[in-house]
């Protein structure tokens, strides 16, 4: 989300239309980023749940507010921005 948004941004202020790789290269670096990041806290977020002797279902919202949700926020975010990055404005006049 980071690297995209700045390049994008960059790209969109310069004029400058990159091609399908280099507009998608910076959404994968995005994911990869966040997903070393959630594995980090995978396991603090395990023993938490575990102390705290939270029901399944508890457990899965838990799960699901700090591994789900953060990630796919990444990748729609950075996706909309790779998008923004190439599009081209069709002339209708």
């Amino acid at each position: 989300m980071i690297i995209s948004r700045l390049l994008a941004r960059k790209r969109i202020a310069a004029g400058i239309r990159p091609s399908f790789k280099a507009a998608w290269l910076p959404v994968a670096a995005d994911i990869i980023i966040i997903a070393i990041l959630l594995a980090m806290l995978w396991q603090p977020a395990l023993t938490f749940i575990y102390v705290m002797e939270f029901s399944l279902p508890l457990t899965i919202l838990v799960l699901m507010v700090l591994i789900y949700a953060p990630l796919q926020i990444v990748i729609i975010v950075s996706t909309i921005w790779a998008v923004r990055s190439r599009w081209e404005e069709k002339d209708t006049a």
